[in-house]
């Protein structure tokens, strides 16, 4: 499963080596407090004597989970506000739980004190969209939907604004299959609401089912009421709203594989008004109709003039990028530096093209400056990597426990990271005992549970990591990425190849273009034997994602049909792109070692 980039709303709105002074004052202050009021805890005890049997107060409760969230232990925080509730069921004090606990990242408990605080107060937004949000990151689609249902429902500004906050939730969770179950729900509860065929096409968009995502795309543009496409004076709000709707939905028809006809939309649009939007409107299309030559054509455009020439260079640096031209992409940034606009992008995409050319001192620079947006927290991940790679492993636990200080929405991710760090480095004893402390801090994240069953793969024990993969299945029975996981590596190790094909094809028809699929069902194919039959699949995967792993696969099921000069293209160019890939490599040296 390909893994998401921090949020460009995330809290994290800047990262560095060591914390402002400002914030370091403010942690010490909270500490000295922290520290205060366990002597007065200590004392208080102390005075009621050995044989005062009085249960603890809610005071107590509150009090020390102050006390745990000042001293970094969200969970402990979460579980004291839980006891805490459970003897007062004031609503001001289930909100502060709620609050608690989904801030320290327990959907399951969230899930119990929403359902409490509901009970005391059934028409609170709050709560029922706090209910909504635990159900979704569980996977609980059903119970999801009810409370979602019930935000809509008791809005007070109506339907279409309630659901311009159920799509902010959805597109902020990474949960993509869950949210595109949920907003199917929601749109067949509320059938004739223009603002729910949105939520339902975009989600249906990100969970890489664009033929789903034109259907409803196109039945809410039928249905919107906003302005006509003719109104006078500045763009209104409405207006602009569907005209993103517009390209969204024309990106979806190629991605769904209509391609010409859009393009000729957005080439018609530019001849008619040759403004910088539509040419930029055009040049996307162009990208991801992979018409790469012609969308080059279009920014070389663009970068000619003074006012686009910022973002037409960087979407030329990530075009070049992607198809593995790092020289090309490289000027491309570095021009992109000297108009002082996307330096974060600039940076961490130089910091990338260093890296894959060995050049570590290089990229640790370029890292450090990325400041903001969606590359951050990759950007310090990859620096922590190098560091340890490179004999500074104190700095990269430092930087670690830096960045979960800072982020602590991101902690499993930065804990996912150092347990791959470790296992990378042989020390896989070390990686098990940080996924164990992770797992116990955070019981619900799944992304944890993925990596122990990575590092029990890498250590040989596969029964361990199938129990793993298994149970998160057991947990999330309809999930298409629980799916595709149990599926592929019962695959990847010839084990159950029929049950491994029917959890892959279930995963596939809920996400019918989603490349880590589509190449889960071509290697299940193969290695039930049918290399005809497998080989599309596998192109697919290839077309969308070109990273090491697809292309292994790809290049072996060409090479046992006997097309190896077209294997051994492929690998060369995927290992250009991920010139660090193990599997790549190993399969590549196995195969031609045979030949």
């Amino acid at each position: 499963m390909k893994r998401r980039p921090i949020k460009p709303d995330s809290k994290a709105s800047r990262y560095s080596f060591r914390y402002s002074a400002a914030v370091f004052s403010i942690s010490i202050s909270i500490k000295a407090v922290s520290g205060l009021g366990l002597l007065i805890l200590a004392g208080c005890a102390s005075l009621g004597g050995a044989k005062d049997e009085t249960p603890p107060s809610t005071e107590f409760y509150t009090l020390t989970a102050e006390i745990a969230l000042a001293r970094g232990e969200p969970r402990v925080a979460a579980l004291q506000y839980a006891a805490a509730v459970a003897r007062d069921s004031d609503p001001q004090l289930l909100r502060r739980a709620t609050e608690v606990s989904a801030e320290a990242l327990q959907p399951s408990l969230v899930a119990k004190l929403a359902q409490r605080w509901i009970g005391v107060e059934p028409s609170s937004l709050d709560a029922q969209r706090a209910a909504a949000r635990a159900a979704l990151e569980l996977y609980r689609i059903d119970a999801a939907a009810m409370h979602y249902r019930a935000v809509v429902t008791i809005t007070p500004s109506g339907v279409d604004a309630a659901f311009a906050d159920v799509e902010s939730d959805l597109s902020e969770d990474d949960n993509i299959f869950g949210a595109r179950a949920l907003a199917d729900r929601l749109a067949a509860a509320f059938p004739s609401s223009t603002a729910a065929m949105r939520v339902q096409g975009l989600a249906a968009l990100r969970a890489d089912d664009p033929a789903a995502a034109v259907r409803a795309l196109t039945l809410a543009l039928s249905n919107d009421a906003a302005a006509p496409d003719d109104a006078t004076g500045p763009e209104s709000k409405a207006v602009a709203a569907r005209r993103g709707l517009t390209q969204t939905l024309l990106r979806a028809r190629i991605m769904a594989g209509d391609i010409e006809q859009p393009l000729s939309q957005a080439r018609e649009l530019v001849k008619g008004d040759d403004n910088a939007a539509n040419r930029f409107e055009y040049a996307v299309l162009l990208m991801t109709a992979q018409r790469n030559d012609a969308a080059a054509e279009q920014l070389e455009m663009l970068a000619a003039k003074t006012e686009s020439k910022p973002a037409a260079l960087r979407l030329l640096g990530l075009l070049e990028f992607q198809q593995g031209h790092f020289e090309a992409a490289d000027a491309r940034f570095k021009q992109v530096l000297r108009t002082s606009e996307f330096l974060d992008d600039a940076f961490y995409y130089l910091a990338v093209i260093a890296d894959r050319n060995g050049d570590s001192e290089r990229a640790l620079r370029l890292y450090s400056q990325v400041q903001h947006g969606d590359n951050v927290l990759p950007a310090l991940l990859r620096a922590a990597a190098i560091l340890y790679m490179h004999g500074a492993p104190a700095a990269a636990d430092e930087l670690l426990d830096r960045l979960g200080e800072d982020e602590p929405q991101r902690v499993p991710e930065v804990i996912n990271t150092r347990a791959r760090i470790y296992a990378d480095s042989g020390e896989l004893p070390k990686a098990y005992e940080v996924l164990r402390k992770g797992l116990e801090a955070y019981p619900d994240s799944v992304e944890l549970r993925y990596a122990r069953a990575s590092v029990y793969e890498d250590e040989g024990k596969i029964k361990d990591a199938l129990r793993e993969l298994a149970s998160v299945l057991k947990d999330r029975p309809q999930d298409p990425a629980a799916m595709n996981a149990l599926g592929f590596t019962l695959a990847d190790h010839s084990q159950s190849l029929s049950k491994a094909r029917k959890l892959i094809e279930r995963a596939h028809t809920a996400a019918p273009k989603n490349a880590a699929i589509l190449d889960s069902l071509g290697w299940v194919l193969f290695r039930q034997g049918h290399d005809a039959e497998a080989l599309p699949y596998l192109r697919a995967a290839y077309t969308d994602d070109r990273g090491g792993d697809i292309a292994a696969h790809l290049g072996e099921v060409l090479w046992q049909q006997g097309k190896r000069d077209e294997a051994q293209r492929i690998w060369s160019e995927a290992g250009i792109i991920d010139a660090d890939n193990k599997l790549l490599k190993s399969t590549r040296q196995r195969l031609q070692a045979g030949h």
